[in-house]
């Protein structure tokens, strides 16, 4: 967690650096709410409503044109999802593990690197507005959760509080996003500009050997509305 904090912070001072030497590289800072879920590519995983995460990023945009750019940096989020997924257990009076229908709260922290496209129009006077998209490499820190689940006549929660179960998460998934937002002009190098982002996952969170094992599969997804400011 530390080093990855310390990557980013070096990326950032770099786009200081080359900011002041070219023009051509923007730094800012951004926060905002997501609206985290599930998603599953098998019917064994299933959604539990939407839940209330946040982001907190860094944004590193290099401008080959006035329009046209480049965008990294790095976005520090934190997903909560309930689903519902098969897994293996111990239930009572049985003398070997079993499938039973899971019911998690997860609380997830990760640090993602995008690297995306970004089209930039002019809008009015001081006003732009901008798409964006690309691919974002995820790095899992900790996932911690709460399980519950029913099985005839045995009704279950392992735990009244949550337990740490990053082991059974990926530590790097992928993940496809796009954005939409506005910029407003400040001054010549201060802008504050909102948006809205998509974050969908391609790898299956859990780990290969549980997927193996029970069929499960789950992305995580998340849509963000972000404010920030750029220099």
């Amino acid at each position: 967690m530390r080093k990855t904090l310390l990557i980013i912070s070096l990326v950032a001072a770099m786009a200081v650096g080359a900011n002041a030497q070219t023009g051509n590289v923007r730094l800012g800072i951004k926060v905002g709410p997501t609206f985290d879920w599930a998603s599953s590519g098998s019917n064994v995983v299933t959604n539990e409503g939407f839940r209330l995460g946040a982001n907190l990023g860094l944004v590193c945009d290099y401008y080959v044109t006035s329009y046209f750019a480049i965008s990294s940096g790095g976005d520090f989020n934190i997903l909560n999802m309930k689903y519902t997924f098969t897994d293996r257990r111990y239930v009572e009076d049985f003398l070997e593990e079993t499938n039973v229908l899971v019911s998690r709260r997860l609380n997830a922290v990760n640090v993602e690197i995008p690297v995306k496209a970004k089209l930039r129009f002019d809008v009015a006077d001081s006003f732009k507005a901008y798409v964006e998209a690309g691919l974002g490499l995820g790095f899992n820190c900790r996932d911690v959760g709460k399980d519950s689940y029913s099985f005839y006549w045995v009704d279950d929660e392992e735990d009244a509080s949550y337990v740490d179960c990053t082991n059974q998460y990926r530590p790097l998934q992928l993940s496809m996003i796009f954005g939409l937002g506005t910029e407003y002009e400040i001054s010549r190098n201060l802008t504050a500009f909102a948006q809205l982002t998509f974050d969908h996952a391609f790898s299956n969170a859990f780990i290969s050997s549980l997927e193996k094992q029970t069929g499960s599969i789950v992305r995580n997804n998340y849509i963000g509305i972000e404010v920030g400011i750029m220099y």
